[in-house]
């Protein structure tokens, strides 16, 4: 009896070891990528940087490093280990019973990276056109109801970042720099959401020292706000023809430029956005009007003290800019190394106060980009748009 239920163990075992890797899952591919822009998208690059990614579709490594196997099976050969927060071409998104994969190509050749070690990203540009038209509809539509548009200002400078307001509404926005705008529904609790420093809005309705506003990417509406915070420069009603998109959940962003009837990619590039830290908050989504720009933008540290300095900075929100990336006065006698470390890590994990960073030499073509050729005051160190230019972030 022994011997019948030892050799019964002895075959099931060689019965597995031969046939078992026969009934592995099915491979199911569920998005190639081509790493390319499409065609719907009018293209007349006008930024040559050298920083211009060369990756559109790729992913990064989170982990230390990540296996990249020659099939997506977790007992594959390996043929390649990732470093952490390198960057590689995606080929494709395949699903392998209830497990992600990412076909990748590597220096090693082309394998497989398993979800749990890398985070994709992709150029969403078909998105981004989107919600600019959406901006532009919305500008329309109220100039057709002859309803005023305007943009908040309640933006206070906080340089030592005293006693900031962490109070979060539905959205996650803070209230810090912000109003409260407050949504009434019959038979149902007040709503409170929190408007960001100059968000685009219609003026519905103006009562007393409120106003009832319509939030362009917000759904309650009116909104009722006290309308000391409304400011109507610049003039949105005259609509806009530039357009930096910044899409936060890819940590990218693309300028557009509208010529006739047409919008126009002219430059994008990796960026990184605001997380919410000890001296900062995430990056506000919305529609935003620029109302001035800075050469050089000073930040401060932990304790207050000066701590550096960010060039080419572009204010959307706040206390909110799209920015060079900062360098510490410590780091200034090996700026370049420094530099060249930081910039590398533009495209994948958050980490900013609040800002969007970029890149030094792109900062400063958005910058002379915005400024057009409108006349500069070369004694401040604060300029104005040459017209208008929407932020859209989403």
């Amino acid at each position: 009896m022994l011997n019948k239920k030892f050799f019964l163990l002895i075959f099931t075992f060689c019965f597995a070891l031969t046939f078992g890797k026969t009934k592995r899952p099915e491979i199911i591919v569920e998005k190639k990528y081509d790493n390319l822009i499409h065609e719907n998208i009018k293209i007349d690059i006008k930024y040559g940087g050298e920083d211009l990614p060369k990756l559109l579709d790729y992913v990064f490594i989170k982990t230390l490093y990540a296996r990249v196997r020659t099939e997506p099976f977790s007992d594959s050969p390996e043929i390649y280990h990732a470093p952490f927060n390198t960057k590689y071409l995606l080929l494709e998104k395949v699903k392998v019973g209830g497990n992600v994969w990412y076909k990748v190509k590597t220096p090693k050749g082309e394998g497989y990276i398993y979800e749990g070690s890398a985070i994709l990203r992709t150029f969403r540009f078909e998105k981004m056109l989107s919600r600019i038209e959406e901006v532009e509809k919305f500008i329309s539509d109220k100039n057709s109801e002859k309803v005023k548009l305007a943009s908040t200002n309640s933006y206070l400078p906080n340089p030592f970042n005293k006693d900031m307001k962490r109070t979060k509404d539905k959205y996650g926005v803070s209230i810090d720099q912000n109003i409260v705008g407050v949504y009434k529904e019959e038979n149902k609790e007040d709503i409170e959401i929190h408007i960001p420093d100059r968000s685009i809005l219609s003026v519905e309705k103006i009562d007393g020292n409120y106003a009832e506003v319509k939030v362009e990417n917000i759904k309650e509406s009116p909104l009722r706000m006290p309308k000391k915070y409304l400011t109507y420069r610049p003039e949105i009603s005259k609509g806009f023809k530039k357009a930096i998109v910044v899409d936060i959940d890819n940590q990218n962003l693309g300028a557009f430029e509208k010529v006739g009837d047409n919008w126009y990619l002219i430059s994008y590039i990796y960026g990184k956005t605001g997380i919410e830290s000890e001296l900062g908050f995430e990056t506000p989504r919305g529609s935003y009007i620029v109302p001035l720009l800075k050469y050089e933008m000073g930040y401060r540290g932990l304790y207050g003290e000066d701590a550096g300095i960010a060039r080419y900075a572009i204010r959307f929100s706040g206390g909110g800019y799209l920015h060079g990336t900062p360098i510490e006065h410590d780091e200034k006698d090996n700026e370049d190394f420094f530099l060249l470390q930081k910039e590398n890590g533009l495209g994948t994990f958050k980490g900013t106060r609040k800002c969007i960073r970029n890149t030094v030499s792109h900062s400063k073509f958005l910058f002379d980009w915005i400024m057009g050729d409108s006349k500069r005051n070369l004694n401040s160190n604060y300029q104005s748009p040459g017209e208008n230019v929407i932020f859209i972030i989403f």
